[in-house]
């Protein structure tokens, strides 16, 4: 069994068992595994799992390797309608942003969210803010800061 048979079968457990066997320690050393070949069946099964499972994926993933993680939040970028997953995978960026084609995406991503659901502004500066991308945010929103922003 591969590593990610492995781990969607381990995501996919009832919640019970997922809690009560302290799963997410599993989880979290299998997306640590990950490489970058794996990333395009991780996308495959990205958009057909449950909410509980996208959240268990981002919640374990404190060791995921590095290109497989710009890997993977490029691929989020390309699916449509991806409701969860981005912001939520950026915190695991370094905290000093490039100028990357990635980068770039984010921030428009970003952008976007930021005017399409106010409820989530936050959420949208956290990220941002943890992968080094928050001013150049702000630059493209057009603030001076996060407090004229509301925040």
């Amino acid at each position: 069994m591969s590593v990610l048979q492995e781990l969607d079968e381990l995501l996919c457990s009832d919640d019970e068992d997922y809690d009560r066997l302290d799963l997410f320690h599993e989880a979290d050393e299998l997306i640590g595994q990950l490489r970058t070949a794996d990333v395009p069946a991780l996308l495959g099964l990205w958009p057909a799992r449950e909410l509980s499972w996208q959240q268990r994926f981002t919640q374990a993933s404190t060791g995921i390797d590095g290109a497989a993680l710009r890997a993977l939040l490029a691929g989020l970028l390309q699916i449509k309608e991806t409701p969860y997953g981005v912001f939520e995978l950026m915190s695991r960026l370094p905290p000093v942003a490039d100028t990357s084609a990635l980068s770039e995406a984010l921030l428009d991503y970003a952008g976007q969210a930021w005017h399409a659901n106010q409820a989530r502004q936050r959420q949208i500066q956290i990220s941002c803010w943890s992968c080094g991308l928050s001013g150049r945010l702000l630059k493209r929103l057009g603030l001076p800061s996060w407090r004229e922003a509301g925040l």
